[in-house]
Parts: structure tokens; sequence; C-alpha cells
């Protein structure tokens, strides 16, 4: 009789034990995925403020002032940006004098991919700034995508269309 007792109470703690990791795998499932879902607010707030910064402080950039004065009013804001979220600067030389391009973040979409639209160039010829903006260089070259998911609605009177 004994024995039989000392089986059933074994086969009972087995199950607890099943529910034990049953209630740990949960508990590991739930921080994955709140700790995903953090990590992704956590980069539309990133790139949110940035933007924000960016904003407040290229009131302040005028045409004429020196590339060390502009990188250094507008490049902090950029700082929290993972690299995957910029934009790295070009260089090239056009009629012996050297031409670069800042690039800053202005703007952003949510078609989940980093477009030329999405920020402002700083062109300095030979150290000095001589354009902000992409009508200098001709345009963005890659712009935000529509996705069918995307859907405006208007309202004109009492009517709602889309």
């Amino acid at each position: 009789m004994k024995s039989r007792v000392m089986k059933t109470r074994v086969m009972k703690t087995k199950v607890i034990d099943k529910s034990r990791y049953a209630s740990r795998a949960l508990a590991i499932s739930f921080v994955l995925v709140a700790s995903l879902f953090l990590t992704a607010c956590s980069t539309t707030q990133s790139i949110s403020s940035a933007i924000l910064a960016y904003e407040v402080q290229a009131k302040n950039i005028q045409l004429g002032q020196s590339k060390q004065a502009v990188l250094a009013a507008l490049s902090p804001t950029q700082a929290n940006l993972a690299p995957r979220f910029t934009k790295p600067h070009e260089e090239y030389i056009e009629d012996d004098k050297l031409k670069e391009i800042y690039f800053f973040r202005s703007r952003s979409f949510p078609d989940g991919i980093v477009t030329d639209d999405e920020f402002t160039p700083y062109v300095f010829e030979d150290g000095k700034l001589v354009a902000i903006g992409w009508t200098a260089i001709g345009g963005p070259k890659t712009q935000a995508q529509r996705r069918e998911t995307d859907t405006h609605f208007y309202h004109h009177g009492r009517v709602f269309f889309y």
C-alpha cells in the first residue's frame, strides 16, 4: 500500500512540474513579445524625437555658414538614430571644388522603408553651405510608397469615400 501511495505522489509531482514548465514558457513568450513591441515603439520614438530636434535646430541654419557650424548644430539631433535610419554623407569634386552633401532626417513615412524624401540634404562647397534641399541636387532618387493597407478617407458633406 505504501508503494502505491508513493507512486501516486511521484506522478502528481510530474504533473505539477509540467505545469510549471508551461507557465514558465508562457511567461518567457510574453516577455519576448513585449520586448519586441517596446523595441518597435522606441524606434518610432527615436525617429520622431530626431525629427522634432532637427526642426528646432534647422531654423537657425543659413546659407554661407561653415560646415563645422552646421554639423555642430544638426548632427546632435540625429545622434540617437540607428544607422539603418540614417543616410551617409556623399562627397565629390566638381570644377576643382569639393562638394559634400549631408543628409538629416526630417520626415518619416509609415511604409517600412527608408527613402530619400525622408531626409533634407545640406550641400557644402569647399566647407561653406551653398544649398539646402533637394532642388539643388536634382530631387530625391527614392520616395515613400503607398501600401495597399493604407486607406485615406475623405469627408464631403454626408458622404465618406476613399
